[in-house]
């Protein structure tokens, strides 16, 4: 019993405090980098942040007029603009102008009013708008022809600025923009071929 004893000495002191600085040295060493892992993963899925997805979602026509002499046309449309947010935050956004441009020219805006878009979420604001080929300006255009044919295209267009926030205290400036293109079809006093580019 007594050569069994004298085989088990304890451990030195020296060698019990090497054993605990290399275990503590592992954990700082892991707990660092699960912190790293968790700060990449936080700036990949929260902080990336994306411009809000603006476009008209329909457009339809309330009343039409048009004339092959004078070539003119007069019609008033019902459209929805939806603002999708691709973040988690609350997108809060100001109030906007959408226009509807046809040769280039200006023939119809709508004043939008300020709205929000919750995180991952599409707000719709639905607006009404006249245009009106008489606010074309002077000179040549391709109205006489687009008339003859029945055929009118009309690009809807705007920008809408806001907010992004996230948790209350991280916030950015964000602005999305809308271009989209549609056709007027007199004799059937709709609007085809809405297509709008991301």
């Amino acid at each position: 019993m007594a050569d069994l004893e004298s085989q088990i000495s304890p451990l030195a002191p020296g060698n019990l405090r090497r054993e605990r600085t290399s275990k503590c040295f592992v954990y700082v060493l892991a707990g660092f980098a699960i912190l790293v892992v968790a700060a990449l993963v936080f700036s990949v899925l929260v902080l990336r942040v994306k411009s809000p997805e603006i476009k008209l979602s329909f457009v339809t026509v309330k009343n039409l007029n048009d004339s092959s002499w004078p070539p003119s046309f007069n019609t008033t449309l019902a459209a929805e603009m939806t603002v999708k947010n691709p973040n988690l935050g609350h997108y809060e956004f100001e109030p906007s102008t959408v226009s509807f441009f046809y040769g280039g020219s200006r023939v119809g805006s709508s004043r939008l009013m300020k709205g929000e878009a919750r995180g991952k979420k599409t707000a719709r604001v639905r607006f009404g708008v006249d245009v009106r080929s008489n606010r074309l300006p002077e000179g040549p255009n391709t109205l006489v022809s687009d008339v003859d044919s029945g055929m009118v295209k009309l690009i809807g267009s705007g920008v809408v600025r806001g907010r992004l926030t996230l948790w209350k205290r991280l916030n950015w400036s964000l602005a999305g923009k809308m271009d989209c293109t549609m056709t007027l079809v007199l004799k059937s006093k709709t609007v085809e071929g809405l297509v709008c580019r991301k």
